[in-house]
């Protein structure tokens, strides 16, 4: 009688292979999630900007012209003199949950400073700005997004700077994923007034601006 022999694996090597596929799967799963999350905050930033947008179109032209309210050709050229009106018309085009103030600390995040950020790797287009998001009233949105006004102690040229944070408290709170500082921005007299990075573009390592993000 002829005598079968059947092969099969140790546990030995099945161990190993285990063990294979884990450090594949270690090395490999970071990265992907890291790509998702990058894809679902862009667009969570689409759609917040995109209904800032509409507010700021809205606002400017019930108002017939602009607000004056924006700086032309990457801050050469501030206009501050309607902030207050603007931003208070903006406002009432969303449905605010509440506002939180700087030191309010259960309703909004507390977000790394310029020095923190350019410690790490990070990288700011205009080292004269000061970003001050941690000192900026909060709006927390229905959306669940949070928007950053400056309006301590009066509307100056810092108004024309605001903070746009897509997912509130939910993180990860960073520069150039979920964090954005944007300010009031006009190409020229002509142009329409957009809320883009041009001026104060703060970037934590790995991040991205919001025009990176609106091309895609």
């Amino acid at each position: 009688m002829r005598k079968i022999y059947i092969s099969a694996f140790t546990l030995s090597e099945v161990l190993i292979t285990f063990g294979i596929i884990g450090i594949i799967a270690a090395m490999t799963l970071p990265a992907l999630t890291g790509k998702y999350q990058q894809k679902v905050l862009a667009s969570q930033f689409k759609k917040a900007y995109a209904n800032l947008q509409t507010a700021i179109n809205t606002v400017n032209s019930e108002n017939g012209i602009p607000y004056e309210c924006y700086t032309i050709r990457y801050g050469i050229d501030y206009h501050v003199t309607e902030c207050k009106d603007f931003w208070e018309n903006v406002l009432k085009q969303y449905q605010i949950v509440n506002t939180c103030e700087h030191n309010k600390l259960h309703c909004r995040p507390v977000y790394k400073t310029k020095a923190q950020v350019l410690a790490e790797g990070g990288t700011v287009i205009n080292n004269a700005c000061s970003h001050p998001i941690n000192e900026q009233t909060g709006y927390n949105l229905n959306d669940g997004s949070i928007l950053y006004i400056y309006n301590y102690p009066n509307y100056n040229h810092n108004s024309l700077f605001f903070g746009l944070d897509v997912n509130g408290l939910k993180g990860p709170n960073k520069w150039g994923y979920d964090l954005f500082y944007l300010n009031l921005y006009r190409e020229n007299i002509r142009t329409p007034v957009v809320g883009l990075t041009f001026v104060c573009e703060l970037i934590e390592k790995g991040g991205q601006s919001a025009e990176e993000i609106m091309l895609k």
